[in-house]
């Protein structure tokens, strides 16, 4: 077997494969006297079918598994050998003739096509970014509230802002009176409202970071690569429509991703990580240490049961992945952070394109 790498341009490359008949000859003979052995037709003993009849009947089947399994581990052997960092898988080169007869040929070739990652450096402490304090105001609060007792109605009628209300809506709080129920409603609005500038300070960042960090990739090369990943689900032509807009922001932001993770081993997720969060998930905030060692067990039975469904587990580690990054991102990028009511927050990282679709209505109206 012997490979040849040549270069299309700086990220794509193709591969020549090329297997000599001596390479996986040995292998087609042994597999079809394994078809021999166990083969029975009229005529013939169990196991005594000539070998001639078998590999007639089965000889190109056996040649071309025997020949994907060698070109695999040549192509394997290649990647390794030359510590080459792709992307995606290796891509059969459309416009080179691929073998015909391989039954009557002595050596074969096979061409592929690979996009090579690029290699760039991710300047977090370079880029500024707003983070937002989000405290309710005082109309904010009073929204809520009214809110609450519109949901707690009894014979359509409002329940009083008073001590029933209270105790039904924080039962071990012990609140008495209108004030500290306003400042415990407002307490859990900005519980809400961190978790909500997390998410869209994530958002902002993947954004900062894939507009900002400079590097070319393999388009061509991904364009096709994605068409065949995915099975018959999109065309070329839906790949070609939507790439700038769609499929190459994600890839930047994957292989952004990917630097930062390995240049910073702590945003590893780790397993008792993920058992940690699954049993947070389903048991809320119990605190697990305090558990007795029977309550512990049960507990980790669940959150075994849960991860060992992929989608769970992968919507966890996802989930934790936001979590790191976000927290990263605010400890190594240059943050500012400003203070405001959740309506100032909102006109703040609302899109410029949206913030103009409203202000055009609202004037439309006023005419």
């Amino acid at each position: 077997m012997n490979t040849v790498q040549t270069a299309k341009s700086e990220l794509i490359a193709t591969i020549q494969v090329s297997i000599a008949k001596a390479d996986y000859q040995a292998d087609v003979d042994k597999a079809l006297k394994d078809y021999q052995h166990k083969a029975t037709m009229p005529g013939f003993r169990p196991g005594k079918v000539p070998f001639a009849m078998i590999k007639k009947m089965y000889g190109a089947a056996v040649t071309v598994d025997a020949l994907n399994k060698k070109v695999s581990e040549a192509l394997n052997k290649h990647i390794t050998d030359n510590k080459l960092d792709i992307m995606g898988y290796p891509l059969p080169v459309s416009d080179k003739v691929q073998p015909a007869d391989i039954e009557n040929q002595d050596s074969v070739d096979f061409f592929f096509e690979i996009g090579l990652r690029p290699q760039f450096e991710v300047k977090l402490d370079t880029m500024k970014i707003d983070s937002f304090d989000i405290t309710p105001s005082d109309a904010e609060i009073m929204k809520t509230i009214e809110s609450i007792q519109n949901n707690n109605k009894e014979d359509d009628k409002l329940p009083e802002l008073d001590d029933k209300l209270f105790e039904k809506i924080f039962p071990t709080a012990g609140i008495k009176d209108l004030d500290a129920f306003k400042a415990r409603v407002a307490e859990e609005m900005k519980k809400q409202y961190d978790v909500e500038e997390d998410r869209m300070f994530l958002n902002r960042a993947v954004d900062m970071l894939v507009e900002n960090t400079s590097f070319d990739m393999p388009d061509e090369f991904m364009k096709r690569w994605l068409v065949e990943n995915s099975e018959g689900k999109i065309t070329a032509e839906d790949v070609e429509k939507n790439y700038e807009s769609n499929y190459a922001k994600s890839l930047r932001w994957q292989l952004v991703e990917e630097a930062v993770v390995k240049a910073n081993p702590e945003l590893i997720i780790k397993e008792e990580e993920t058992k940690a969060a699954a049993r947070k998930y389903f048991f809320g905030h119990t605190d697990y240490d305090t558990l007795d060692d029977e309550m512990k067990k049960r507990i980790d039975e669940i959150a075994d049961s849960i991860l060992k469904n992929d989608e769970q587990r992968q919507s966890i580690n996802n989930r934790l992945a936001d979590e790191k990054l976000t927290k990263f991102f605010k400890e190594h990028m240059k943050v500012s952070v400003k203070k405001t009511d959740y309506e100032g927050f909102v006109q703040a990282v609302l899109p410029k394109d949206n913030t103009e679709k409203k202000t055009k209505k609202s004037t439309k109206k006023a005419e």
